[in-house]
């Protein structure tokens, strides 16, 4: 017996498996499987993105700071869990080849949608209907948790149901789906004021405005200080902390200082890498002058209006 037939094959049994579902389906279980393939559709990981921003927004604009930085949070982990996921099952697909139910079995295949040759294992689908489940499920209330479960069950039966994949092929795409969202969870972390945007925004652009005034004015070293103060401000925030280090450059452009700009030019490329995983060294004043991993004490002109930013 080869690896495949035994963790794939079953010993026959995942082709009998597939024949079972795939020929129960009436005419009422085939619009079942097509909306439950449309359901689980990754293309539609935009949209669910956008909405749960959205709902961030708003409930921020409520004041419902706490809310909102939860929304936004699992938005970051299900940007990061879809791109684990995406890669480790594009690679697996391609890696392996595996064919499709009907190159397999030819026209006993039922099929909804169209038909595919290659790159069953493993299910697209089933690896994001595992994902949003895993994002969502500390959004809701312990109420609508078995209905995240019932979206994954359903999203892997309709892919069979439809002839697309063999239960092999769902089963690993559930795993790769719900290890890609615990990861994102483990790694991707909460930032400080992530939830009350719009006080931070306030207090960054106050700084920001007075430091673009003194570069106007040619006083450079008192404005490279104020936008040290303006990235400790706005860090937790992706416009403001890239904003910051952007108008570090161009001091740095101004002054021919060529080490600080390859620095801010560094500086620049990790921004989206920090603000979506939260790897924020609080406290950093972002110049080149320190690590860009390197956490510091927040000084004391700004520790009023932190805490007033971040405790209101």
């Amino acid at each position: 017996m080869t690896f495949k037939h035994i963790l794939y094959d079953w010993d026959g049994l995942n082709v009998s498996l597939f024949q079972a579902i795939n020929h129960s389906s009436g005419e009422f279980l085939s619009l079942l499987a097509y909306v439950g393939s449309i359901a689980g559709d990754y293309r539609s990981m935009p949209l669910l993105l956008c909405v749960l921003l959205l709902l961030a927004h708003r409930r921020a604009q409520r004041e419902d700071f706490l809310s909102a930085a939860l929304l936004r949070l699992q938005a970051r982990r299900f940007l990061v869990g879809f791109l684990i996921a995406w890669l480790s099952a594009g690679l697996l697909k391609v890696w392996l080849a595996f064919p499709r139910p009907l190159a397999v079995l030819g026209s006993s295949v039922q099929m909804i949608g169209s038909p595919h040759d290659l790159y069953s294992f493993p299910s697209g689908h089933a690896v994001y209907a595992a994902l949003v489940a895993v994002v969502l499920w500390r959004l809701v209330t312990s109420i609508f948790r078995p209905a995240l479960l019932v979206f994954i069950v359903w999203v892997g039966w309709s892919r069979i149901a439809a002839g697309a994949h063999f239960p092999a092929d769902v089963i690993a795409g559930s795993l790769i789906g719900a290890m890609s969202g615990m990861l994102a969870n483990r790694f991707v972390l909460p930032v400080l004021g992530d939830g009350n945007s719009t006080s931070i925004r306030r207090a960054f652009n106050r700084v920001l405005q007075q430091a673009k005034h003194l570069f106007s004015t040619g006083k450079l070293t008192r404005a490279n200080t104020l936008l040290q103060d303006a990235h400790v401000l706005g860090q937790c925030l992706f416009w403001p902390h890239f904003l910051s280090h952007l108008w570090m450059l161009r001091i740095a452009y101004v002054r021919r200082d060529w080490r600080e700009m390859r620095g801010q030019l560094l500086r620049l490329a990790l921004v989206p890498v920090g603000n979506v995983m939260g790897w924020l060294p609080l406290g950093n004043t972002g110049n080149t002058n320190v690590s860009v991993f390197k956490s510091m004490p927040t000084p004391i002109r700004l520790k009023n209006i932190i805490e007033k930013q971040y405790d209101r």
